[in-house]
């Protein structure tokens, strides 16, 4: 699936974007570490093989957005191994500079798309509490909350994660 949003556009990377997809994840760990909950140190030893295989997986979906060519940002999505009607949505980032342009809306729907394609009946998505971003995002989208559980976030910090849930 590509969409197109003026000059930006986002598909779904396959092999050939591992590279891709591995500098931008490492990014967004290294500099904004209380949005995610693993640690850059973590991902950043992990073999290429690991790479590779995750963005293969034909259980998830991991999506590129490009600036004409230039990625800018990645977001993915993966079948939950014990329900598979069920999907998290995870990993969303946006370079700064890209912010505030509405460019949110088609990591959304790429995700939504790959899920109708793939028969799925339930998405659901997770986000810090703080992240009151992530939280307009998800009700834009008509998540509706479902519960929270405490997390010990990277940056030291305990704050509770929200779940949200959207029925397909």
């Amino acid at each position: 699936m590509n969409t197109t949003n003026a000059n930006y556009t986002i598909r779904q990377l396959t092999a050939e974007d591992v590279s891709i997809y591995k500098k931008m994840r490492l990014e967004a760990l290294y500099l904004e570490p209380e949005k995610y909950s693993v640690w850059h140190a973590e991902e950043s030893i992990l073999s290429d093989s690991y790479w590779t295989a995750k963005v293969s997986n034909p259980d998830a979906g991991y999506f590129g957005l490009f600036l004409n060519e230039v990625p800018i940002g990645i977001t993915g999505i993966i079948i939950d191994k014990n329900n598979p009607e069920t999907a998290l949505m995870m990993q969303s980032y946006i370079r700064e500079v890209h912010r505030g342009k509405g460019l949110s809306r088609m990591l959304y729907e790429a995700r939504i798309s790959w899920a109708h394609v793939h028969g799925l009946k339930r998405l659901l998505v997770g986000h810090r509490e703080s992240n009151i971003i992530s939280k307009a995002a998800n009700q834009h989208f008509n998540f509706k909350y479902t519960y929270r559980e405490p997390r010990a976030w990277p940056d030291g910090i305990i704050e509770d994660i929200l779940y949200y849930e959207l029925l397909l």
